[in-house]
């Protein structure tokens, strides 16, 4: 028998049926580590405080819980980390219009359902909308551990201004035919004609 890694692979790992919303993640334009933290936001797999008070009484007997480290408002748990926490409600709002996400509500679950209705279209601004989804969401959970191990803050203006900054410097390496509605959106993130790659996909 031939050997081949991809056999291997397939031998060892374990295989689920494909969930709905894997496109709106993972696709060619996507930032790796961005799509990583959504898909761990997805599965609700990040250690925030509503995972720790699951693992019962006896074992956070000794455990200082804290409030959540951006609006000192609530325990932070994924639903109240992206977007209803009253800061990251305000950074989702600095940023949203520059995608046409304006009338979608600062709740994770408004905004999938939003990007899931759009995921069949393959426009350059469908991948931006994404990629800001993306930037977003990281941005933010970078602040809150920034502010649990080393206590630093950032202001929301600041962290809009990281956000959208990532994501030009994103569209200024993509590949985009040059058509209209992308010299439109180019312009729209102040990006220069002559950025657009004339061999683009």
């Amino acid at each position: 028998m031939e050997f081949s890694s991809f056999s291997v692979w397939n031998s060892l790992r374990i295989t689920q049926q494909e969930v709905d919303w894997a496109v709106v993640i993972w696709f060619p334009q996507c930032i790796p580590k961005h799509a990583f933290l959504v898909w761990l936001i997805m599965r609700k797999k990040l250690l925030t405080q509503d995972k720790i008070l699951k693992w019962g009484l006896e074992r956070r007997k000794n455990m200082n819980m804290m409030c959540c480290l951006l609006c000192y408002a609530d325990i932070d748990s994924h639903d109240h980390l992206f977007f209803e926490c009253k800061f990251s409600a305000h950074v989702w709002s600095l940023v949203r219009s520059k995608v046409g996400m304006d009338t979608v509500d600062p709740k994770w679950s408004s905004i999938v359902n939003w990007l899931m209705s759009r995921r069949r279209l393959k426009t350059a601004a469908s991948f931006v909308e994404r990629i800001l989804v993306g930037a977003t969401a990281y941005t933010i959970w970078q602040e809150r551990n920034a502010r649990l191990f080393k206590n630093q803050t950032r202001p929301p203006d600041s962290l809009s201004e990281v956000i959208l900054t990532t994501v030009r410097y994103k569209l200024m390496g993509m590949k985009f035919k040059p058509c209209a509605s992308v010299r439109r959106l180019m312009g729209a993130w102040e990006i220069p004609d002559d950025v657009l790659k004339n061999d683009g996909g």
